[in-house]
């Protein structure tokens, strides 16, 4: 199945192998849909609204999405890399209904000023993304690695960073409340303080 130009609203259909790489998608409504094994690389997403929608195995990289809003909305295995989520419209939803990363490439993206509230960025890689003034707050951030990504003036309260790894966060420059971090890897949290280490 392919999207049509004509139809503008699609509830609890299955998207399976879909290719529409480079294409212009404007003003469509996807409602409980899923996308399993879709091409959508390069392609421009215009004021389309995702609810309740699951994207698995699919290429979205270098996607824009203007105006979209998403949803309680669910994206596994799936190369997500390039994109400026600032360009979407979900700051207001994402409070309410967070969205998740599960196994997914994220690299060299930007979130910088976003509401990420109870995000979940599960066992992704996320290298070179800007978190730069997001409120990630409950966010779950286990076990993906964050090399190169920036964290700056970023609520992390009561995010949980288990079993992630090549972060660097200062300590003195986010907000870091009741966050969870696992060792050795959250020795690099003392490395941006005033502070002098000694063997004894």
């Amino acid at each position: 199945m392919n999207l049509s130009e004509e139809q503008k609203e699609y509830t609890a259909q299955e998207f399976r192998g879909l290719n529409h790489k480079g294409e212009i998608i404007r003003s469509k409504e996807f409602e409980s849909c899923t996308f399993l094994k879709c091409s959508f690389r390069e392609s421009l997403f215009q004021y389309c609204a995702f609810r309740d929608c699951t994207f698995r195995a699919s290429d979205l990289s270098l996607v824009r999405f203007e105006g979209c809003t998403f949803v309680n909305c669910q994206f596994g295995s799936c190369e997500l890399i390039g994109i400026n989520w600032t360009q979407a419209a979900w700051p207001k939803t994402w409070l309410r209904e967070p969205v998740h990363f599960v196994e997914c490439a994220l690299n060299h993206s930007t979130f910088i000023g976003m509401s990420l509230r109870g995000v979940a960025i599960n066992r992704c890689v996320a290298r070179n993304v800007d978190f730069e003034e997001c409120d990630m707050t409950k966010a779950d951030c286990r076990f993906t690695d964050f090399a190169e990504s920036r964290f700056l003036h970023t609520n992390l309260t009561q995010a949980d960073f288990t079993g992630a790894r090549n972060y660097a966060i200062a300590a003195n420059a986010n907000t870091l409340k009741k966050t969870k971090f696992s060792l050795p890897e959250a020795m690099s949290l003392l490395y941006s303080l005033d502070i002098i280490l000694t063997e004894y």
